[in-house]
C-alpha cells in the first residue's frame, strides 16, 4: 500500500474515532457554571436521564418560580460533571458555595446541588440554615435518574418549607415504542460501522494487490 492511500486510511479511521467520542467537559471551569448562567437546571454529561424525569423536574422548578420560589439546581452525578473543579465532587456544601461565586454577576438566588452523597445550598442572601435542615431529612438518589427524582423532591419540600408550596406532576410515561426505536437506530449505526469497516479492509486488500502486480 503507498503512503498516500496509508494516510487517507489513518485519516478515515481518525474521523469515524472522534464522531464516536462523548463530547469534552467545558475547558473553562465547571459545566454547571455555564449551563446555569441562562437555564434554572442543569443535569449530568456523562450518564443519560430520562427525558420524562427531567420534564418532571424543570415542570417543578417552572412551578416554584411562579409561586415565588426561585431556584436553579446542578445534578452531579460524578466527577466529570464537575470539569475543572473534579476535587469538589462529594461535598455538595462546598460545591454549592463555589458555584453561587461564579453565577454572582448573573444570578444571585437559591441554588441546590444533588450529588450521590447529598445536598449542597446556597443563596448570596446568606440564609441556609431552614433550608439546610429540610435537606437533611431527605434522601438523595443514585444514578442520574435517581438524582434527579431526588431533586424534585428537594425542590418541592424547599419550597413548602419556605410558604410556597408546589404540586409535582406525574413522570410522563414513554412514548410506545420508544425502546424499539433505540434499538432500531442502535442495529443501523452498528450495521453501517460495520461496513464501513469492510469497505475500508476490501480496499485496503485491492491497493495492496494491485501494487503486488
Amino acid at each position: 500500500m503507498t503512503a498516500g492511500r496509508t494516510v487517507v486510511a489513518i485519516a478515515a479511521l481518525a474521523s469515524a474515532a472522534a464522531l464516536a467520542a462523548p463530547p469534552p467537559a467545558a475547558a473553562d471551569g465547571d459545566p454547571a457554571s455555564d449551563v446555569l448562567l441562562t437555564r434554572w437546571v442543569f443535569v449530568p454529561y456523562g450518564a443519560p436521564a430520562s427525558a420524562p424525569l427531567t420534564q418532571q423536574l424543570e415542570t417543578t422548578i417552572a412551578r416554584a418560580r411562579k409561586a415565588g420560589y426561585p431556584i436553579r439546581v446542578a445534578i452531579i452525578a460524578s466527577p466529570y460533571d464537575l470539569g475543572a473543579v473534579s476535587s469538589l465532587y462529594g461535598k455538595p456544601q462546598e460545591y454549592a458555595k463555589f458555584l453561587s461565586s461564579e453565577l454572582t454577576f448573573a444570578y444571585h438566588g437559591r441554588l441546590l446541588i444533588v450529588m450521590p452523597q447529598g445536598f449542597g445550598y446556597y443563596d448570596s442572601a446568606g440564609r441556609r440554615g431552614p433550608e439546610l435542615r429540610v435537606l437533611r431529612g431527605l434522601k438523595s438518589g443514585q444514578g442520574s435518574d435517581g438524582l434527579i427524582a431526588a431533586a424534585t423532591r428537594a425542590v418541592a419540600q424547599l419550597a413548602r418549607a419556605g410558604g410556597h408550596p408546589v404540586a409535582v406532576p406525574p413522570v410522563a410515561s414513554e412514548p410506545r415504542g420508544h425502546s424499539r426505536v433505540l434499538l432500531i437506530v442502535g442495529a443501523l449505526v452498528a450495521a453501517a460501522i460495520l461496513a464501513f469497516a469492510l469497505g475500508l479492509a476490501v480496499w485496503l486488500r485491492r491497493g495492496t494487490t494491485l501494487q503486488d502486480s
